[in-house]
């Protein structure tokens, strides 16, 4: 590589990828709670599917309802996804090489403080 590597460029590197990061998130929590209905639906029985017809009515029928069962269900995809992002991230960087000296371990340390809340909100 004949390029240096400062630490201004690491952080602007830093930055940018943090932006894509949080757009492409939100695309990606649409898209998997689209996969993942579609996988219980997909499964259901007719019993299982009487149980979730009445709980889409009830959530059309109550705006609370709707907007809690929303928040719960937005907490599920941020709490599954957080485990298997890591897994990949871990994966993917032994790929690369990559150790703990490699990473900047602010950023890390700085994500682990943060609560679990979901990255994206439903648009109801």
């Amino acid at each position: 590589m004949s390029q240096k590597i400062t630490a201004e460029y690491a952080k602007k590197s830093q930055e940018e990828a943090e932006w894509a990061y949080k757009n492409a998130m939100e695309k990606f929590y649409y898209s998997m709670l689209e996969v993942i209905f579609l996988k219980i639906k997909s499964n259901l029985s007719p019993q299982g599917l009487t149980k979730v017809i009445e709980i889409d009515e009830k959530r059309n029928n109550n705006e609370n309802f709707g907007v809690d069962f929303s928040q719960k269900t937005w907490a599920i995809l941020a709490e599954s996804w957080k485990g298997s992002e890591a897994l990949a991230m871990t994966k993917i960087a032994d790929l690369y090489g990559l150790k703990l000296v490699d990473l900047d371990m602010s950023k890390i340390n700085k994500l682990n403080k943060k609560p679990n809340k979901p990255r994206c909100e439903p648009n109801n």
